[in-house]
């Protein structure tokens, strides 16, 4: 009896001994494969994950108005028929991307059998920008001059700087992380990785003051780049 139980023992300990070295196995088969799963990650280069086109109607209205003072009365009038008004519709189209360029294993938290990629910053580029000229509307009384290409291009600016403001409003970086987690997951579970072992995550939540950080190439005017001085 007693040698049956030392039997029993010792088959238990082997079966412990071979479950733990399946283990460290599995671990540092994982450890093994990251430097791998950098490489992957890093042929994604420019990752391309949102995209918006974004409709913006741009409205500007002024007066003529006279100004000064009678008998120690100050007065500030508009002049009748002087209100000069334009709206003038834009489009323009952004687009989020992470760069996979610079990515390392820094990026990389793994434990055991599960693995965290903290994603590259993303950024957002507004790849074109243009006036619809056709939709244009516009009041131009006859003692106005008529609205100039400067009042044009300055309206333009005021228009993509306000659709600027909204990115945080549309989702496009919430968007980006989705994406690239749709492009990585089955990276990783070719590596051995559990779609439920997977996370993917930036390294802070962005908020309206780090959009001058994420922003690029937003120098558009008219639909074409500025030319590179």
């Amino acid at each position: 009896m007693k040698t049956l139980i030392l039997y029993i023992a010792f088959i238990m300990l082997a079966l412990s001994a071979c479950t733990d070295e399946k283990t460290a196995n599995k671990q540092e088969e994982h450890v093994d494969t990251i430097p791998v799963m950098v490489m992957q990650i890093r042929k994604c280069s420019k990752l391309y994950t949102a995209e918006y086109r974004v409709r913006k109607i741009v409205t500007h209205d002024d007066d003529v108005r006279l100004k000064g003072s009678l008998f120690s009365q100050q007065f500030n009038f508009a002049v009748p028929m002087s209100s000069r008004k334009i709206a003038i519709p834009m489009e323009a189209k952004l687009k989020a991307y992470i760069d996979f360029s610079e990515f390392s294993e820094n990026n990389i938290v793994a434990h055991g059998g599960k693995v965290e990629i903290i994603l590259p910053d993303p950024k957002v580029e507004m790849t074109s920008s243009r006036i619809k000229h056709e939709g244009i509307k516009k009041h131009v009384p006859l003692m106005r001059s008529n609205f100039t290409d400067a009042e044009m291009a300055s309206y333009e600016k005021q228009g993509r700087g306000q659709i600027i403001k909204s990115i945080p409003q549309m989702g496009i970086i919430d968007m980006a992380r989705e994406s690239a987690a749709h492009a990585l997951v089955p990276i990783l579970a070719q590596l051995g990785y559990k779609e439920e072992d997977i996370t993917i995550t930036f390294s802070k939540d962005f908020t309206a003051e780090d959009l001058p950080m994420l922003l690029e190439n937003n120098d558009i005017e008219y639909g074409k780049r500025k030319e590179q001085q």
